[in-house]
């Protein structure tokens, strides 16, 4: 049968409404004639996504059939369907009939499959099913294995969410463009190596996020850490060599000659030692030397490109974010906070971004749609996020994105995305960690037997430092990695 041979096509057909509402919506597409009808058969449970899809199947004819409670009664599922087949053969004496059971729960697909190939006047009804595997739809035949037919629906990522009735928060919509793509790219280079990895990680963690957040105490909960105001951030120590000046200027500060008839360590007993303890704090807050070296690497990068001037000691976020609007029709950062936050490591989504995008332009046609910073509510008005996502044909691709190289972050991170690429993109969604932990292979190996996966298949994966540098090859090799395995 060739790919222009439409005969698994249907007047009437009917669809299993499970959890997730995707495959319904690409059979609706492939297999239904023009002017046909749908029936979407649903739980009580999955009734709000019989919804979802009528209004996205707009103006398709859509019909609900309710199942109520009673989803594993097969009584009842043969009573439903069949009810509503002797209605259309008294209109439509020679209707065609299909039925598509890759939703519902498995009691629905039995129960339904043989209510139709029973129902009396139907003849060689079409059965079919959209493999998670092949990606293909799969029609049955009498006495022979199935057909696979090509399935050429193109969804966009903000389709899918529509589909599952998600919404953008008002005030903050995907991101299309990446910020500031080639700093990102150099950082990127920088952090293919463990050691500098560890020590620009302790740069965010104890200098730049002391510098610029609050610990600010929440009424009945856990104190969260929160962004000081933009004028009330102040200037980073970023060269290394700073730290010692300063330590030394702050100890000549404190060792004057202390008040006449007071010794030094009466001096430093007033206030219970507050003046030790502030000298300590300060210089917990100043380079570790061990990091000195690696640091220096990300000072040069940033003296390079014109972020820094030679002969500056401290890191100006209002200068970097305002070096980020050179270009009136790139996408920059608006405010110092957001200049944080992209050192802190939003900058690897960016970059993760870039790297799709650039697969998509040398690749024309491999990848339908892409962004990132997806934050959604559901219908239960908890908020989730995406970091970066994108869209082949209509498998969605979830990546996740961490600067950090801990194991239970990165796996935490893995296993977060795991889950709602699944919700969104069902069993033909796919799933990578971007992180700089130095043995992905080992971490994606642990969170396929987690999840019940084959350690062979590529569903899972995980980019570590090695792969940062030039990302948009692994991904590629990703993609045509999981097309083999999954080849008929």
């Amino acid at each position: 049968m060739s790919t222009s041979d439409t005969n698994y096509k249907v007047d009437h057909l009917f669809l299993l409404v499970g959890e997730n509402p995707l495959p319904n919506y690409i059979a609706a597409k492939m297999l239904l004639k023009e002017g046909g009808t749908v029936y979407l058969v649903h739980s009580t449970d999955t009734a709000s996504k019989a919804d979802c899809l009528k209004r996205r199947l707009d103006p398709v004819n859509i019909e609900l059939i309710s199942l109520g409670k009673s989803e594993a009664d097969s009584s009842v599922i043969r009573d439903k369907i069949q009810n509503q087949v002797k209605k259309i053969l008294k209109e439509h004496p020679n209707a065609t009939f299909g039925l598509n059971y890759t939703g519902g729960t498995k009691a629905m697909s039995v129960h339904s499959y043989r209510a139709l190939f029973e129902a009396s006047g139907v003849d060689d009804a079409k059965f079919s099913y959209l493999d998670a595997r092949s990606l293909q739809m799969l029609i049955d035949r009498e006495n022979d294995s199935p057909k696979p037919e090509l399935v050429n629906e193109k969804l966009s990522l903000e389709e899918i969410f529509d589909l599952h009735d998600l919404r953008w928060e008002s005030d903050k919509k995907p991101v299309t463009k990446p910020i500031l793509p080639e700093l990102a790219i150099e950082l990127a280079k920088l952090h293919t190596a463990p050691s500098l990895v560890i020590a620009w990680r302790w740069w965010c963690d104890n200098v730049l996020k002391p510098a610029t957040k609050l610990l600010k105490k929440k009424q009945n909960k856990a104190p969260e850490w929160e962004w000081n105001k933009d004028n009330q951030i102040d200037k980073v120590i970023l060269k290394p060599d700073i730290a010692v000046q300063q330590m030394n200027k702050a100890l000549q500060e404190y060792l004057k000659q202390p008040e006449e008839g007071k010794s030094l360590l009466e001096a430093f007993q007033q206030e219970n030692f507050k003046t030790v303890k502030g000298l300590v704090n300060f210089y917990n807050a100043l380079w570790d030397p061990e990091y000195t070296q690696q640091i220096e690497k990300v000072t040069k990068l940033l003296v390079e490109e014109k972020y820094l001037g030679e002969s500056e000691i401290e890191l100006s976020l209002n200068q970097f974010a305002e070096k980020s609007k050179q270009s009136a029709d790139k996408p920059h950062l608006e405010k110092s906070k957001d200049a944080c936050r992209w050192l802190d490591g939003l900058w690897l989504e960016h970059y993760v971004l870039h790297q799709v995008q650039l697969l998509s332009e040398n690749h024309p046609g491999l990848i339908n749609d892409s962004g990132m910073s997806f934050k959604v509510k559901d219908a239960k008005k908890e908020k989730f996020e995406f970091d970066v996502a994108f869209v082949k044909d209509y498998q969605l691709f979830a990546l996740s994105c961490t600067t950090d190289a801990s194991k239970s972050l990165c796996k935490s991170k893995l296993f977060e995305a795991y889950i709602r690429s699944r919700q969104l993109g069902g069993e033909q969604a796919r799933v990578a960690l971007v992180c700089c932990y130095d043995k992905p292979k080992d971490l994606a190996d642990e969170m396929k037997v987690d999840s019940e996966v084959d350690k062979k298949d590529p569903k899972i994966v995980v980019f570590g430092c090695k792969e940062l540098d030039n990302l948009h090859v692994h991904i590629k090799n990703w993609i045509e990695e999981i097309n083999c395995y999954y080849a008929p």
